[in-house]
């Protein structure tokens, strides 16, 4: 570990750098910047949302400040700090003519970038999650403390180069009784941190806890802000909770002084992209979180292969209705070299640990049966995951129907196109419920 931590500070000697992600990567990478003495200058970032706002107290700028940072400092490396998407980052480098900035690709220096799932079941069942799925067999509960402070102690002995940690996969991380503890362990061994809640809990004394910790990163899901929309696709939550765990995030932030960016991660739909995305961005605004958007998409991985076997379920055959990029379009319009090339950065990049300590083939994948290429992570080596991941059926036919750049939400710009000409419910909803 500590020779790959000298071969990145070698790689940058003394040079300042700006760091394309503004999110987890980018953030974990600030702190071991930190440690480093390594002068950061700012983040690149194409997300809308970000560009503009200091992270961690770094400016954003768009990918076309580059040339212009480049000017003001001849000696400057670009840093790309993401978990998948480095092919396009490069290939717009290049069409930017801006390719001979002298860059280095920070996964170059990791072996992989580390979720742990803490948490194995959520308190929602939306339509568009695996969680939503009726009779699965696939085991609940909480990683116990004891077996969490084992699986980062492997995870830094296997780990080249570590600067953060994911704490949620397919669960609810708030769930977790010790989640402040968790986050404070991961900092105590100088790891930076990620959440993702649906932020539609009661236990406030968890938030409390986790705040107080300053964790790097909270993602909140989201998809509306009047209960018309936010019910159809977070089924079992409550929006006017969520809103009001929102404000207390705000109060909790500013009583601790944390430095913990909140991402609400907005999911857009047909009935939710008009009055109630104005709205919930007004609140972010308000709050001063970062509100950004996604186009939703069907979970988990096996009802998509359904789909594109021509067998699709209920539950997919219903959220397609309301969906502004249906599957077929949303991997028409992700097609890319990579993708053809067989690559899949979920896959090759990641490894997802569970609550029950097995470790799937990737974050997309929820059923167990033929997907799991460990049964306990702290009795496997990284050899042994990563051969057994080259030999999963569905792999297979993910990569031939095109689906890991369809998951990663590839070209961007084409599922605008699509999404702009389908006709938004959101107005005529809220007229009839007299919002």
């Amino acid at each position: 570990m500590v020779k790959i931590k000298k071969s990145l500070k070698h790689e940058i000697g003394n040079r300042p750098i700006v760091i394309w992600g503004a999110r987890m990567t980018g953030l974990g990478l600030v702190r071991f910047a930190k440690a480093e003495q390594i002068n950061v200058l700012g983040f690149i970032d194409s997300d809308s949302a970000l560009i503009g706002r200091k992270i961690n107290g770094i400016l954003v700028h768009k990918p076309n400040d580059l040339t212009k940072l480049e000017k003001k400092y001849p000696n400057l490396i670009l840093v790309v700090a993401v978990s998948i998407k480095e092919s396009e980052i490069m290939a717009k480098l290049k069409s930017d003519k801006i390719d001979h900035l002298k860059t280095v690709i920070y996964s170059n220096f990791s072996d992989v970038f580390y979720t742990i799932d803490i948490v194995g079941t959520c308190n929602l069942k939306c339509l568009s999650c695996a969680h939503s799925i009726e009779n699965h067999n696939v085991p609940r509960g909480v990683m116990p403390y004891r077996d969490f402070v084992d699986v980062v102690d492997k995870i830094v002995k296997d780990s080249q180069f570590l600067t953060h940690v994911s704490l949620y996969s397919w669960g609810e991380p708030l769930l977790h009784p010790n989640v402040g503890q968790i986050v404070k362990h991961l900092h105590d061994r100088s790891i930076a941190v990620a959440l993702s809640s649906n932020l539609s809990i009661k236990f406030n004394d968890r938030l409390d806890s986790v705040i107080q910790q300053s964790p790097e990163y909270l993602k909140v899901s989201t998809s509306g802000f009047y209960p018309a929309a936010y019910n159809n696709t977070h089924q079992g939550g409550d929006v006017n909770l969520v809103k009001s765990n929102l404000y207390r995030l705000r109060y909790l932030i500013d009583k601790y002084k944390a430095n913990t960016v909140v991402d609400v991660n907005y999911h857009l739909y047909r009935d939710n992209n008009g009055v109630n995305l104005q709205k919930m961005k007004d609140l972010c605004s308000e709050l001063g979180f970062i509100l950004s958007t996604v186009y939703a998409l069907v979970m988990p991985l096996e009802r998509v292969i359904e789909h594109c076997d021509g067998n699709p379920d209920h539950q997919t055959k219903k959220l397609s209705q309301n969906l502004l990029v249906d599957i077929d379009e949303g991997i028409s319009a992700s097609k890319n070299r990579e993708a053809e090339s067989g690559k899949c950065g979920f896959r090759e990049n990641q490894v997802n640990i569970n609550s029950d300590l097995t470790v799937p083939v990737c974050c997309t994948v929820f059923n167990r049966e033929g997907n799991i290429v460990a049964e306990n992570f702290l009795k496997s080596t990284p050899e042994s995951i990563r051969h057994k991941k080259n030999h999963v059926e569905t792999c297979k036919k993910c990569i031939a129907f095109g689906l890991p750049a369809y998951n990663m939400g590839y070209n961007r710009l084409s599922w605008e196109k699509i999404a702009a000409r389908k006709k938004s419910s959101d107005k005529e909803t809220l007229l009839k419920l007299n919002v």
